[in-house]
């Protein structure tokens, strides 16, 4: 098992070609995108997600695209920076979580109930999602996909706009999470500008080409 990307060729319009040539190969867990110069780590998340096509190359997640990831409920994508990633700003996170819990198969509510705890969110899973805080919407967003037993999880700056003790928690879930995604055969991509945590057992850093 394994996630690779080949050589994809891509560029936006009227601009020169980004990621051009890089190649690289990823084992089941957590496996962390760094990008200290903010150059292509949405791209990247936005090409394994489906989300942008690529002229040539491949993504393939256990030799699948991520087209058929998405038709088989085996990605979760959503980037609250993207609200074409997100569901109506009026939903609220008890009903978003109710369409999540009948789309992913392998859905893990023990999981969501700590990370519910861990992020400070039981007194906000009843409000929209217009009524949350950038750092709520952040929070609620990581467990949502922590819980969702996607084959292929795709987190973008975790540590965006959360408070001090959401950002001390963050490592322990993402640990917590690499060891179940390892055991289970899954991918949790998570992009920022430096590691989270240590390269280890299940745990993988990838730095992109600048």
């Amino acid at each position: 098992m394994a996630l690779q990307w080949t050589a994809l060729e891509f560029s936006y319009p009227g601009s020169g070609p980004v990621l051009a040539g890089w190649q690289w190969q990823a084992e089941p867990g957590l496996v962390q995108l760094v990008d200290g110069y903010s150059l292509g780590k949405t791209t990247a998340l936005q090409l394994l997600a489906g989300q942008l096509a690529a002229r040539s190359g491949a993504v393939l997640v256990d030799g699948q695209a991520p087209q058929q990831l998405q038709a088989a409920h085996a990605l979760f994508w959503h980037e609250p920076r993207r609200p074409d990633t997100m569901p109506p700003d009026t939903t609220t996170l008890a009903q978003w979580t109710d369409a999540l819990r009948a789309h992913f198969p392998y859905w893990d509510d023990a999981a969501l109930a700590e990370l519910q705890q861990g992020f400070d969110l039981v007194q906000h899973w009843h409000k929209p999602l217009l009524a949350l805080s950038t750092g709520s919407l952040r929070k609620a967003v990581m467990a949502l996909g922590l819980a969702s037993g996607a084959q292929l999880v795709l987190l973008d700056e975790p540590l965006s706009g959360l408070d001090k003790p959401a950002l001390a928690f963050v490592p322990q879930a993402l640990q917590l999470a690499a060891q179940r995604f390892a055991q289970r055969g899954c991918y949790l991509v998570v992009a920022h500008y430096e590691p989270l945590l240590g390269a280890g057992a299940a745990v993988q850093v990838l730095e992109l080409p600048c």
